[in-house]
């Protein structure tokens, strides 16, 4: 464990994911070469995380990170298609999350699947391992290396277009509309702010608090307010097609 305030370099970063990812549970349906694909995956992205937070996202090569994960280059770009997807490595799951929930939750209110896909996705992950302050200090690094790598910020909206295409379709199929229909695109967009949200409020408040669960509070909290916002638009779009959820 961390020493309250000290500063880590990338080893002990890898160290604690190490401790947090023993904790997880098996997937009882993931088959051997399933379950190796998924730990490369994870290996590569731990080693990514804890260089671009130690040495700042444009000081880190993607040799540099295949070195250090012991895997080739061409190993890297078959899970990450380029340097910024290894930073932003929780999007792809993000999307996939929110498009399932709308498609498959018809049981429930749009608005209530729609914040809890995103509120369980984006969130500023505890690492148990660690003192609150040591957890703050990764986090306000990571943010200040998203913020300060021109790349990263013309990088920040990349994946939109699949958001759109994944969360449209899922909107379609809940409604039995199409994905160009003019409601289910608006809709598509009010989810995506809702995304921007969450994400935007981390970092506003990461410098500003003194303990994570305050930065929890503070995210959550933003984000019920603009779901507030955005519950008629979403709550309309379905009595629209009332006939078509039965």
């Amino acid at each position: 464990m961390a020493a309250p305030g000290e500063e880590l370099d990338v080893d002990a970063i890898l160290e604690l994911f190490r401790f947090t990812h023993a904790d997880q549970p098996e997937q009882p349906d993931e088959g051997l070469r399933q379950r190796k694909k998924r730990q490369v995956r994870q290996r590569i992205s731990d080693v990514a995380t804890a260089m671009f937070v130690v040495r700042g996202f444009d000081n880190v090569t993607v040799a540099q990170i295949a070195a250090a994960a012991e895997v080739s280059e061409q190993t890297v770009f078959n899970y990450f298609a380029t340097k910024e997807s290894m930073f932003f490595d929780r999007t792809e799951p993000m999307i996939d999350a929110v498009a399932e929930a709308v498609r498959e939750r018809r049981d429930a209110p749009l608005l209530d699947v729609v914040v809890a896909a995103i509120a369980s996705e984006i969130h500023p992950g505890r690492l148990e391992a660690l003192d609150d302050a040591t957890q703050l200090h990764l986090i306000r690094r990571f943010m200040d290396v998203a913020t300060s790598s021109p790349t990263l910020v013309a990088a920040r909206f990349a994946d939109l277009p699949r958001f759109i295409d994944e969360v449209s379709s899922a909107l379609a199929q809940r409604i039995g509309a199409e994905p160009s229909d003019p409601e289910v695109q608006l809709v598509t967009l009010v989810i995506a702010g809702l995304v921007e949200v969450r994400v935007q409020s981390g970092f506003h408040h990461a410098p500003r608090v003194s303990t994570f669960a305050d930065l929890n509070e503070a995210i959550h909290r933003d984000f019920l307010r603009a779901a507030r916002v955005a519950e008629p638009t979403l709550a309309a779009f379905e009595a629209s097609r009332a006939p078509a959820l039965g």
